[in-house]
Formats: C-alpha cells, structure tokens, sequence
C-alpha cells in the first residue's frame, strides 16, 4: 500500500473530471445539468468508496492466507 492515499486522491481527482465534463456535455440545459452534478458526483464518490473498501478487505484477507 505504497502511496495509496495519493492514488486514490488522484483517481477521484481524474474521475471528478471525467463525471463533471460527461454531466456537462451529456445535457442540453445548463440549469439542469448544474442540478444534476452533485447528484452524479455523489454517486461517482460512493460507488468509488465501496469498491475501494471491498478491493482492500480482500487483499488483507487473501494476503493473510
């Protein structure tokens, strides 16, 4: 787990980008794409959460074997 706190703030700092520029672009009105984004980031943070924490549970069970 070298640098893992700086990798995983790079990724939600590339992925942050890729969800803003994709909420952006993917709606013609810019009030609603403006509502829409906190949302969609929301989402894009929890998901990335979870499959971080379940992504290290199984490396410090199987390591552990």
């Amino acid at each position: 787990m070298n640098d893992l706190g700086f990798h995983v703030l790079l990724f939600f700092f590339a992925g942050s980008v890729i969800v803003i520029i994709g909420t952006l672009f993917s709606e013609t009105d810019d009030g609603r794409a403006m509502a829409l984004l906190p949302h969609r980031l929301l989402r894009f943070f929890l998901g990335s959460l979870l499959v971080l924490v379940i992504m290290l549970v199984c490396e410090h069970t199987l390591a552990a074997v």
